[in-house]
């Protein structure tokens, strides 16, 4: 990696023009010489005998005093003594307007003496500790440009580390790149993580200047970089974390704390009203709790696969538990037929981003369809949840498996075909049992369309064509006849399956 102005091999009049133009406020001017003409000291002198004790290569600066005293004979002399001693330049202290000696310019015009005006206004001292430190740096690592870098920094708005390294490396004349952490300990290599909290991720790297004092501010501003980017990583990552805790409880729990986290909700940007997708991706590791991703990890994953869905388009939260990360879709109309190919061609996206930063990512893939509310959310959850099961009983690893397509409803027989599973089943519908045929089925419908509904009164009285009310009333009949409560998640979902199942075991299509 080659810095750029690395092998500046000294310090010249042009670059102590645009030095002081950039490091103190004022003008300053260079009336005769060659801007590449080489400094190698600078000596501040109050009396004209004091030249004389100069050596080659020196910007001699007449002191303000001096330089106001300076006639135009008196600055002919300092100019041929400063001759005589092989100087670079003589700088002296003037208004802009003040006139400058016809014949010291022909003479440093003549023998290529660099002649420099400074603003009368300028801090003297200042100047010379600026020149001081450009001198002692000869690749212009000068504490200047690192505090102008280091502001830069602060005041950054991106959180682009490329961006960022671009900006910094204009200002302090150096070139600093971002690429993979080093492989091995490199000494003309200097490298800082981008995000201290991820060593292994990619780092801010540029070449180590020489001398040890340019190699600490080289490092000091990679780590400033690297603070001010692990700042703007802990916000978002918190941020996640808080929407993905509620998401899941969104998805999880009953409607009284689905209302109670509206307006949580709301402020993180999850647009509750909206309809939703819900896609699940069930780690595929190994058996037991104790071989699941460990939260680093699972971290990890939930950032890539959020941004992997939020490029493909539409507003994307993300939520995880052990055992899964959970990746909800939003939109304000729902258009089912074409949602559903969309967010499988999405989930097969997301995958595939997945593997990159982890080679061995394997996950079972399921998709609930589009419900609308927090309620509908939840609904998609479990199908989601449902439809993962499925590709996890038919072994079917990073195949993303829809709630709607035919495989769940094998699933569902299948589940339902279990000895224990029916027991359960005619315990719940028991009941029933002395009541008409008609009613019989019409509790069961009346239940299923409204779990299927996402527990929407307004949808289900349109699906079953009838009034609000007396979907009310025939809602309240069956739940008090079968003793059993909506708003508990896990009785929700089992009333829900035993619906579809018994929906599914009386379709002509079976």
């Amino acid at each position: 990696m080659e810095p750029r102005a690395a092998h500046v091999p000294s310090t010249n009049l042009g670059s102590i023009v645009s030095l002081l133009g950039e490091d103190v406020h004022g003008s300053i001017d260079l009336l005769e010489g060659r801007p590449d003409a080489t400094v190698e000291e600078v000596r501040l002198v109050d009396k004209l005998e004091e030249i004389e004790e100069i050596g080659p290569q020196t910007l001699v600066v007449l002191d303000p005093t001096l330089s106001a005293n300076m006639g135009a004979y008196m600055l002919d002399v300092a100019v041929r003594r400063a001759l005589s001693r092989g100087a670079s330049a003589i700088a002296v202290i003037a208004d802009s307007d003040r006139h400058v000696s016809t014949t010291a310019r022909a003479l440093c015009r003549k023998s290529g003496l660099g002649l420099l005006r400074l603003h009368r206004e300028r801090d003297v001292n200042k100047i010379l500790h600026v020149l001081a430190l450009q001198l002692v740096d000869e690749l212009h690592l000068t504490i200047g440009r690192v505090q102008r870098a280091c502001g830069a920094i602060g005041l950054a708005e991106t959180n682009d580390p490329e961006s960022l390294a671009r900006t910094v490396s204009g200002l302090l004349g150096w070139q600093i790149d971002v690429g993979p952490a080093p492989q091995q300990k490199d000494e003309s290599l200097l490298g800082i993580p981008v995000v201290y909290s991820e060593p292994s991720g990619p780092h801010f790297l540029s070449a180590s200047p020489d001398g040890p004092d340019a190699h600490t501010l080289l490092e000091l501003v990679l780590s400033r970089m690297s603070l001010q980017l692990t700042g703007g990583a802990v916000i978002e990552r918190n941020r996640l974390l808080s929407a993905s805790e509620v998401l899941r409880q969104l998805i999880s729990g009953d409607s009284g704390t689905r209302e109670e986290l509206a307006p949580v909700a709301q402020r993180l940007g999850i647009p509750i009203d909206q309809w939703h997708a819900v896609i699940r991706f069930e780690f595929v590791t190994g058996r037991g709790d104790e071989n699941q991703p460990p939260f680093e990890r699972r971290e990890r994953l939930a950032r890539v696969a959020l941004a992997a869905a939020r490029a493909l388009g539409g507003t994307w939260h993300v939520g995880q538990d052990p055992k899964a990360l959970l990746l909800v879709f939003s939109t304000p109309s729902a258009a089912p037929e074409t949602v559903g190919p969309r967010l499988q061609r999405g989930a097969t996206a997301i995958i595939e981003a997945l593997r990159r930063p982890v080679p061995d990512f394997r996950a079972h893939v399921g998709i609930g369809s589009v419900r609308q509310g927090m309620t509908g959310m939840a609904g998609s959850a479990t199908e989601a949840h449902l439809a993962a099961a499925h590709a996890r009983s038919t072994r079917r690893v990073d195949t993303p498996i829809s709630f709607d397509a035919v495989g769940i409803r094998t699933t569902v027989v299948e589940w339902y075909g279990s000895p224990t599973v029916q027991k359960s089943i005619d315990a719940l519908f028991a009941p029933l049992d002395s009541l008409p045929r008609s009613r019989r089925s019409g509790t069961v419908e009346i239940l299923g369309a409204y779990l299927d509904c996402g527990g929407s009164i307004s949808r289900t009285a349109e699906v079953m064509h009838l009034h609000r009310n007396a979907v009310r009333a025939r809602l309240k009949r069956a739940v008090d006849l079968l003793d059993v409560d909506l708003e508990d998640p896990d009785q929700r979902l089992f009333v829900h399956l035993a619906c579809r199942s018994r929906s599914i075991m009386l379709s002509p299509q079976r």
